[in-house]
């Protein structure tokens, strides 16, 4: 994953999620607050850039202060390839299995990808 922080980049971006509304709006709205200084502490990660498949917001790994909390452990998703979504969740530390956690994301597939990889990781899911 490729984490986003330069002010051109997110403006593509922001760009490129406003042509996909309305299902890229969650993680539209993350990336907004990133570009115009990110008061919330996010981060903007992609698989690939600038031809990506998969955008993921989520709090800065060094802000997580209760990874029981999955209400502060919050993530957007949009998607263009459900593919690289699911190896995105299976393949990369991008989510951290070891902590709750809550997806937010508005497409077809999401949650039943996630719901595959916990299962096959032997985890629970709420």
């Amino acid at each position: 994953m490729l984490l986003l922080t330069c002010p051109a980049q997110l403006r593509s971006l922001e760009e490129a999620l406003r042509r996909s509304l309305p299902t890229s709006l969650p993680v539209l709205g993350t990336v907004m607050t990133v570009a115009r200084g990110n008061p919330a502490a996010h981060e903007v990660l992609v698989d690939s850039w600038p031809n990506f498949g998969v955008v993921l917001t989520r709090l800065r790994p060094e802000e997580h202060k209760d990874h029981g909390d999955y209400y502060t452990n919050q993530m957007t998703v949009y998607y263009r390839d459900e593919g690289a979504w699911r190896v995105l969740l299976g393949g990369t530390e991008a989510v951290g299995w070891t902590r709750a956690f809550q997806v937010n994301g508005m497409q077809d597939g999401l949650y039943e990808a996630v719901r595959e990889v916990a299962n096959d990781r032997g985890l629970r899911l709420d």
